[in-house]
């Protein structure tokens, strides 16, 4: 994409940040965990104030907040485009021609509230974390369901190069 690049990754830290401060409880809830996680000596204390890559993976809410930021506020939204083979296809039961170029906005599909549930429209990390109600396969079900509907970075061939820098870049600044 041509507006690849550091501005997306600062859209990205704009919008975690941006949700952190629009709701004081789930900030709240984020520095708890990280002071949980610094009480525990989780934290390795190579540079006070400073979390890895390692330690921020085990952070499950840190998680949460920024894969939420990235469904309600994708960095890029334009679609992902793809042209129909010559033969045609037939894409969610329609026939659609070949040639025809064919695209899906994740701005859209993160607002699915098959996937997202019925308050898809609204920043709640909570959906990406473990429910009480359900089984080990159900969480593992819903939250592979919910990761492969993720395009903020785009999908299979056309995924963002940049992916893992800004990724790095992000759970590095959050904490």
């Amino acid at each position: 994409m041509a507006f690849a690049g550091s501005e997306t990754t600062a859209i990205s830290l704009s919008a975690i940040f941006y949700y952190l401060l629009r709701q004081p409880l789930t900030l709240t809830r984020l520095l708890a965990e990280l002071d949980s996680a610094e009480q525990r000596g989780l934290f390795a204390d190579v540079t006070p104030g400073v979390v890895s890559w390692a330690e921020a993976q085990q952070l499950p809410y840190l998680d949460a907040v920024v894969k939420e930021a990235f469904r309600v506020h994708p960095a890029a939204g334009l679609p992902l485009e793809r042209v129909v083979p010559p033969a045609g296809a037939t894409i969610a039961g329609h026939f659609v021609p070949g040639g025809t170029i064919v695209g899906c906005s994740a701005w859209v599909l993160h607002q699915n509230r098959d996937i997202f549930g019925s308050d898809a429209a609204s920043f709640r990390p909570e959906r990406w974390l473990a429910r009480d109600s359900e089984s080990e396969k159900g969480e593992a079900e819903r939250i592979a369901g919910m990761n492969a509907a993720m395009f903020h970075f785009g999908s299979g061939s056309r995924t963002c190069i940049g992916k893992n820098i800004s990724l790095l870049e992000i759970y590095k600044v959050v904490p």
